[in-house]
Parts: structure tokens; sequence; C-alpha cells
């Protein structure tokens, strides 16, 4: 059986939340592959197994995190993840994925919401008034693929859409219209599931693979829910080098 693998993008000299979701996911797959991808500059995380490097541009970060996923050697299925997470429950991308060449995390929070049309200061007015599902059906914290195919076509299309969009929300739009397009089988994963809020877990009715601590103020209460899991002395001890 081939052991589970899963990559990460993180740049920047601040390696602490993907050290944590690191240790997260070693505390349940004691055979995991871990993959840091990242800029030529930034320190490798404590714990992968190995480093991704390609030579991007960090203010365009959207592209270097097409960039990094569209270059990642293998064709093995590989969980794709943000850095703000944790794993909650044992994965095996492989099985998620079945038959499918990829499983999308579907937008299961704040559907009614409207957009914020100026978060990290990109101006997407066009979307005014119009509720998350529509504009952006799938979260891109949670992705599972077979190879690099899916994220060359996601690049393309982000590289044709606005500049702005390579700054941020430009990996949602990509997915929404690289799937939208039906070259690959798709299936779904729940948010709820692989992408849980962290208020929201008294009242979902499976446990959570991963909890998603997306935006500032869930950030804060990340490392005192790795501490519940007791992932701090994980962190000190000599397997967190993870070769």
């Amino acid at each position: 059986m081939t052991a589970p693998r899963f990559a990460f993008l993180h740049v920047g000299d601040d390696t602490r939340l993907p050290e944590l979701l690191t240790a997260s996911i070693r505390n349940l797959h004691g055979t995991a592959r871990i993959i840091h991808c990242a800029d030529a500059r930034t320190p490798e995380v404590p714990g992968v197994h190995e480093v991704h490097r390609i030579d991007g541009d960090a203010s365009r970060l959207m592209t270097l995190r097409l960039e990094a996923f569209a270059t990642l050697p293998g064709e093995d299925p590989t969980l794709y993840l943000d850095t703000d997470m944790l794993c909650f429950s044992a994965c095996d991308p492989a099985a998620v994925l079945g038959d499918h060449d990829v499983a999308l995390c579907a937008r299961e929070f704040g559907l009614s919401g409207p957009l914020n049309t100026a978060n990290m200061g990109i101006d997407v007015s066009e979307y005014r008034d119009r509720p998350w599902q529509e504009v952006y059906p799938y979260v891109a914290c949670a992705t599972i693929t077979r190879g690099g195919a899916f994220w060359r076509d996601c690049l393309q299309t982000l590289l044709g859409l606005d500049a702005k969009f390579q700054r941020w929300y430009g990996d949602q739009e990509a997915l929404r219209e690289v799937a939208k397009a039906g070259r690959y089988r798709v299936t779904q994963l729940p948010e709820s599931r692989f992408g849980c809020l962290p208020e929201a877990l008294a009242m979902v009715d499976e446990d959570p693979v991963f909890v998603h601590f997306k935006g500032p103020k869930r950030k804060n209460q990340m490392a005192e829910m790795a501490r519940v899991l007791g992932l701090e002395e994980l962190l000190r001890t000599p397997r967190a080098t993870g070769r």
C-alpha cells in the first residue's frame, strides 16, 4: 500500500502554522509523506519529508501556489492543504479519490452570506451582493488530485484572468472554472469534514478529517487546539525532522 501523500504551500520565515499542520498529520498517519512546496528562500518546515521549491513570486501568491502544485512530481493521489488546518481523523487520499480524477472541497458554511468584495485589498466588486456559494462553490483548503494535470489547467486558467486574482481568490476562480469545463471526473469533499470551522465542531454529525482555522481570529485558536491534541509535545520529539 502506498503511503498517504499530503502537500501544502508555505512561504515566509514564520513556520509555526505549517509545523502544527505537519505534526497533526504525523500524529494520525505514521507513514505519511508530507511535502512542503515553497519559493527559493523559505526555510524548510520541520517534520516534512521533502521540499518542492520553485522560482516564483510570493507577492502573486495564488499563481505561486498553482505553479508549485502543477509541477510537483509523481502521480500518486495527493491531498493539497492550506496551512491553517489541523488533522483530526486519519485519511487515505487514494481511497477518498476512488476512480475520480479530482476531489474538491464543497462549500457548506456561510452559503448565503455576501462575498467580502475588498478582502485582502482585492477589489471584486463585480461579485457584490452575490452569495459565496454562487461565486466560489469550492473551498481551496483541501483538494485531492492524481498528478499535476488538473493543477496545470488551473494555472493556465488563472493566467488568463485579471491580474488581481494572482494575489488572492485566484485558486478558487480556477477551481470553479476547470471543474465546470467537465474535463475531469470530479467528486466532492464536504467542507464540514475536510475544512470544518472550529465553531461548527459541536454541530457536525461526523468527526471531521481536518479543522480549518481560517481568518485571523480563528488562527489564534489553532495553537490552543494543538495543545489539547498534544501536538506541542510531538513537535519537541526527534521525529520532527521527518527523514
